[in-house]
């Protein structure tokens, strides 16, 4: 990355990496896949085929097949050099052969296009490079009688994607450079063809209005605009669209008059006509994703994401005359949500995968018979090991460390583990999303009898969180469970404790709507010790608090402040007054502090934002007892990193250390491990490549007797869903 020279005037050297980081466990991830974003296909036998984006042996996807009576079989599991994260579902030809695409992996990283014969061999068609081929491949392909392959790419090409044409011997050719303007800009939906050998789709940008386009593009290749859609006619638009024999095009946006989607049709001739507009209720919201299937009588089907009985989405029918039956409304949860659209048989049966809900809720594929029964035919089941750890370590006096992963477990709700001195991890409670919480992101912390304590983003009595306890023996006591209003709502850090057994935190919504600091006595009596007016008091506290001796508390908000939106520092008395000691600008003071601070015996604090400094990529700051604020270190996310969503902690030579979520000049910009000497100058300790090492790193770091550093990405490793690691300075 190129630096500038307002960076330059604000950025302190770099040093080369100097450190040596091991993996010391590596979370797992769903086996047979999981988060289904694609719709399924059904063979004459009816066996039903589809993707999912994560899971399998290298948490990067699966190609799947479940036989009628409910048998899954992976028939592959992306790795990345073969593609990754498959967005899009597939097609199936003759001879059973299955074609699609990847968004991500491949020689480039920016996504392939794969063949899986009959025998299950999986082989790279073609690698999109990320120049004016394009890149990120979203959609699917269709296929010719002659075995060609056309899709499209959302970006690439000359500026704004691409409409392809892929042979049988691997070559590509470009159909069309979308330009952004007129043309259209970012097809993320695939194309469908006519008889005649015309390619349609739709855009999400460009046209007159900027609000995407319907075109069309002849067998010589060119292209021409159908319909450019405006904020009422439906836009945005991410689906793609459905041809009848009378050359009708139909589809779906997610605008519209009433602003909760639209199902249209446009005629051979041009006219553009709203079939039906939803209104959000009822009748269903957003047909997000999900192109729409046609019968033979001029019946159209699809999903929405939202409306229903639950809001959770429906599946829905549009007759010739433009009526709209509900077919089936989502009720959310073990449900699911549906974000693909649905596969019609000749029986009127229905089919097609929500992302989540089932058992782990990693997802499901589920019939609804003509009469409107759904039936679940899988549920994607999830890794017991947990996945996705967000949280830092904390270590007790024999080495061991204890952590939380916000997904992951039987439940896919988060679990609370040990890892022991030889890397072995234990999950001591597994969360099952209900009363006892769901999703803890903030980590635990440990008191002398070796109980642990946290908290969990949702879950509990009224959904919005709980403060948990689990003692030596892995029993689980739910202390305090958050009504969602004046108590708080979804804590998103952990808890500290003082001597006489008092836990304090924040929420990051609730009280006054904006968030609160907390103190949960030990006979589990909660007592709001502030609650932000999302004014100059800040608003929306991600991180957590430090305490000093004389019981004064710290913290950050992530937005609010006198810049209404930079966040700000805050001490709070244990009389429970709140005075401001730095209201953030998001200027070159930073903005955005997400993260727990470190207190000095000086009274000093330091801590980061997220965003803010020179390069916008966020800072290391210092703010001393009177208020004053200065930047430590501005990130420019290069090679130094960029975007620290973790706090700092601090050696006793008053050396800072910590991560960053992004840059360290890897292909992938995937973070680094960072220090930063007393007199500003930071160090690269380790700069994570985006595989096995570790991807993403958002929580802190610890420290071991011998100054080894401990943490966590929350992406990576063998499986893609985190790692915990050791570097050793």
């Amino acid at each position: 990355m190129q630096s500038s020279p307002l960076w330059l005037a604000y950025a302190f050297a770099v040093i080369a990496n100097a450190s040596t980081q091991t993996v010391l466990h590596n979370f797992g991830t769903p086996p047979h896949g999981g988060t289904p974003y694609s719709n399924v296909i059904r063979d004459a036998k009816g066996n039903l085929y589809g993707t999912a984006c994560y899971g399998g042996n290298s948490g990067m996807g699966v190609v799947y097949k479940i036989a009628p009576g409910g048998k899954q079989t992976v028939l592959h599991s992306f790795s990345g050099a073969d593609g990754a994260n498959p967005q899009a579902g597939v097609i199936r030809d003759s001879a059973g052969n299955l074609y699609g695409t990847t968004v991500l992996g491949g020689a480039a990283g920016v996504g392939v296009v794969y063949k899986i014969d009959a025998g299950g061999h999986q082989a790279v068609l073609y690698n999109f490079t990320g120049g004016l081929d394009g890149a990120f491949p979203y959609a699917g392909v269709i296929r010719d009688s002659a075995g060609n392959l056309y899709g499209t790419t959302p970006f690439g090409g000359t500026a704004a994607g691409t409409a392809y044409k892929l042979d049988p011997s691997g070559h590509l050719t470009v159909l069309h450079s979308f330009t952004g303007s007129l043309d259209g800009g970012n097809p993320y939906a695939g194309v469908a063809r006519d008889s005649a050998g015309n390619l349609y789709g739709t855009t999400y940008y460009g046209g007159s209005g900027g609000y995407g386009v319907i075109y069309k593009i002849d067998p010589t290749g060119k292209q021409s605009v159908l319909y450019t859609f405006t904020s009422s006619s439906g836009a945005p638009v991410y689906a793609g669209v459905a041809l009848d024999s009378a050359g009708n095009i139909f589809g779906t946006g997610s605008g519209g008059p009433a602003g909760g989607g639209v199902v249209y049709q446009l005629d051979p001739g041009g006219t553009y006509s709203i079939l039906y507009s939803f209104t959000g209720g009822t009748d269903g919201g957003l047909p997000y994703y999900a192109t729409i299937t046609c019968d033979a009588a001029g019946n159209l089907y699809g999903t929405t994401v939202l409306g229903g009985a639950a809001n959770a989405g429906v599946v829905f029918k549009v007759d010739p005359a433009g009526h709209e039956t509900v077919l089936y409304s989502f009720g959310g949860g073990a449900d699911g949500e549906p974000y693909a659209g649905v596969t019609l048989d000749s029986a009127g049966n229905l089919y097609g995968s929500t992302a989540n809900g089932g058992s782990a809720n990693e997802g499901t594929v589920y019939r609804i018979g003509s009469s409107g029964n759904k039936s679940t035919l899988y549920s994607f089941p999830a890794m017991a090991d947990g996945a996705d750890p967000y949280s830092a370590l904390v270590r007790d006096p024999k080495g061991n460390f204890y952590g939380t992963t916000e997904s992951g477990g039987p439940f896919n709700s988060g679990v609370v583990y040990k890892m022991d001195t030889k890397g072995n991890e234990t999950v001591l409670y597994s969360f099952t999303g209900g009363a006892d919480g769901a999703y803890p992101q903030g980590g635990v912390i440990l008191d002398t009898a070796g109980n642990l304590y946290g908290t969990t983003f949702s879950g509990g009595p009224s959904g919005a969180g709980v403060v948990f306890k689990l003692d030596p023996t892995g029993h689980e006591t739910v202390l305090h469970g958050f009504s969602g209003g004046a108590d708080g709502a979804n804590p998103t850090s952990g808890v500290i404790l003082d001597s006489f057994g008092n836990l304090y935190g924040t929420t990051y919504y609730g009280g006054t709507v904006w968030g609160t600091v907390f103190k949960l006595d030990p006979n589990g009596h909660e007592t709001v010790l502030w609650s932000f007016t999302g004014g100059n008091d800040g608003a929306e506290p991600a991180g957590g608090l430090v305490r000093d001796s004389a019981g004064n508390l710290y913290g950050t908000t992530t937005f609010g402040g006198k810049a209404g939106f930079a966040g700000v520092v805050f001490k709070l008395t244990p009389q429970g007054s709140q005075t401001v000691l730095y209201n953030f600008s998001d200027g070159l003071d930073g903005g955005r502090p997400e993260a727990t601070l470190v207190l000095d015996q000086a009274g000093n604090l330091y801590g980061t934002t997220y965003e803010g400094g020179g390069r916008q990529a966020g800072t290391v700051f210092k703010v001393d007892p009177t208020g004053h604020q200065s930047v430590l270190y501005t990130f420019s996310d290069g090679a130094d990193g960029g975007f620290p969503a973790a706090g700092v902690i601090q050696d006793s030579a008053g050396n800072l250390y910590g991560t960053t979520t992004s840059g360290g000049g890897t292909a992938l910009w995937a973070g680094v491990v960072y220090k930063l000497d007393t007199a500003g100058n930071e160090t690269v300790l380790h700069t994570f490549t985006g595989g096995r090492d570790g991807d993403h790193p958002s929580s802190g770091l610890a420290f071991d007797a011998a100054g080894n550093l401990y943490g966590t990405t929350t992406q990576g490793g063998l499986r893609a869903t985190g790692v915990i690691y050791q570097v050793k300075p």
